[in-house]
């Protein structure tokens, strides 16, 4: 159970409020892991009621669990909830705002600002929250988590840093990338070290190449815009893909202390290689969706369609190849892709190893897979006999263990990352080193894309990967392993 604490819900009427912070805070409550005293400070900008509000979580709360849920956990919840209006055009809005966090005894003092707003709006709401001394830790801590995206390229990045660390230290700085809420992702440093058996093998000696994968059926929807403005690379692999990376390559840490998994992450992502820029479209690939066929969906518009812009050289599919320049992982090609509106969806981490076995007919053909989603499991494809006369016929056998399984307690990542934030737990989220390691090896690629104007390659809606895309794999034998 966390400490008695206040949370501040900055953009509480908006959809990541709606879909996944209220309800998910809802369910804390219910599981028992909110303490008695703690209470929500929901911030919007609209002027409504405090019963406006209380109907609006009513209602969020009826869409995410179909009407089912505890009315005594219910009525709990809602006497930990306050609306407070901070209205655009109201000068002293930030005061009022303080004075009833200060003044107002149902508030505990401590303080924890979830900042679920506009990126352009993160370094004012942290000016005004400071203007106000309510991030001074005179006796009480205060935290403030900050959603993704940390900047937009590694300059942007830097100059966010610079505003917030006028009035915050890093101690107090929560940078969420809401993939390291994940379960799954979680597993993957306790598969590692938890079990002797991997370590002497998860290395270049044993390990032809690694592939880290996160890619949907989805098309980008509604989010033309903004997604045109972002891309793939900038979206997915800068944060999701890389911080995969570097749980899946990382060394041991001294503990699993926050600091000591922070510095071993930190440690990997500076090691990897930057990509040269006259080698970039050797290491790196980019294509756009076309119109095609979806299952379930039917036809489908392509990118360029949707976004009525045929010149658009944004990227809906991307693929990169990295090196880490570290002892253990030396010469061994690591992919990383993301793309939507392919055949299949999923999210997994595919751990090739190499072949050692002289004789051709002995193809070790083994895969280590971390499954993160839409399954949580963990599996090693091995080479077995097939039972008959014929001594020499093998097949792959799965060896598949779930790790999730139906009795087990689910938990949302934002749950996670929010009952991380109330309990000063920051190994789940990013310091500013990881944030910059991870801009300086993409910022290359998105400036090289930008200014090169030449028509992206298409592929059509609803197919596999374009075979285009080898151009980035070392060697002949080498492509993208299907879904799990």
């Amino acid at each position: 159970m966390t400490n008695n604490s206040t949370l501040v819900l900055f953009g509480a009427r908006g959809n990541l409020s709606r879909i996944k912070l209220i309800p998910g805070l809802f369910h804390l409550d219910e599981s028992g892991k909110l303490a008695n005293e703690m209470k929500i400070v929901s911030v919007g900008r609209q002027n409504i009621s405090q019963d406006e509000w209380e109907n609006e979580i009513r209602d969020m709360l009826k869409k995410k669990f179909d009407g089912k849920y505890d009315l005594e956990v219910f009525n709990r919840f809602i006497k930990r909830n306050i609306y407070h209006a901070t209205l655009p055009d109201d000068p002293n809005a930030f005061k009022k705002f303080a004075k009833l966090l200060r003044e107002d005894n149902r508030f505990p003092k401590n303080f924890a600002f979830f900042l679920s707003v506009r990126p352009s709006d993160f370094a004012k709401i942290v000016g005004q929250l400071a203007a106000e001394n309510l991030l001074n830790e005179d006796g009480y801590w205060r935290r403030v988590l900050i959603e993704k995206p940390f900047g937009t390229n590694l300059q942007s990045a830097i100059e966010l840093q610079k505003s917030i660390s006028k009035h915050l230290n890093e101690k107090q700085i929560y940078r969420i990338d809401h993939y390291l809420g994940k379960s799954a992702l979680q597993n993957i440093l306790w598969t590692r070290f938890a079990n002797s058996i991997l370590e002497p093998i998860w290395n270049k000696n044993y390990i032809d190449h690694i592939q880290i994968t996160n890619h949907e059926t989805l098309g980008v929807g509604e989010r033309t815009q903004f997604y045109d403005a972002t891309g793939a690379l900038r979206d997915m692999t800068q944060s999701h893909l890389l911080q995969m990376l570097a749980l899946t390559t990382m060394e041991k840490p001294k503990s699993f202390s926050p600091d000591d998994i922070r510095t071993e992450k930190i440690k990997l992502l500076k090691s990897i290689k930057a990509i040269p820029i006259n080698e970039i479209n050797k290491h790196a690939f980019r294509g756009q969706y076309k119109s095609g066929v979806i299952e379930k969906e039917g036809h489908v518009k392509g990118y360029l369609e949707e976004l009525e812009n045929t010149k658009s050289v944004v990227e809906t599919y991307a693929a990169i190849r990295l090196h880490i320049d570290n002892p253990r992982w030396k010469n061994i090609p690591i992919y990383l892709r993301t793309a939507k509106r392919l055949d299949q969806s999923g999210t997994f981490i595919s751990v090739k190893f190499k072949n050692k076995q002289n004789d051709k007919k002995l193809n070790s053909n083994n895969w280590f897979v971390f499954n993160i989603q839409p399954k949580e499991s963990t599996y090693f494809e091995i080479q077995t006999k097939i039972p008959g006369l014929n001594d020499s016929d093998l097949r792959t056998t799965k060896l598949e263990g779930m790790n999730r399984l139906d009795f087990d307690e689910k938990i949302d990542a934002y749950e996670t990352l929010m009952l991380d934030l109330l309990e000063g737990n920051q190994s789940r989220f990013l310091h500013i080193d990881e944030v910059k390691a991870a801009w300086s090896l993409i910022d290359p690629i998105i400036k090289y894309w930008s200014e090169n104007k030449e028509k992206v390659h298409q592929y059509e809606a609803g197919t596999d990967d374009p075979k285009e895309s080898k151009i980035i794999f070392e060697n002949k034998d080498q492509f993208w392993r299907e879904g799990n």
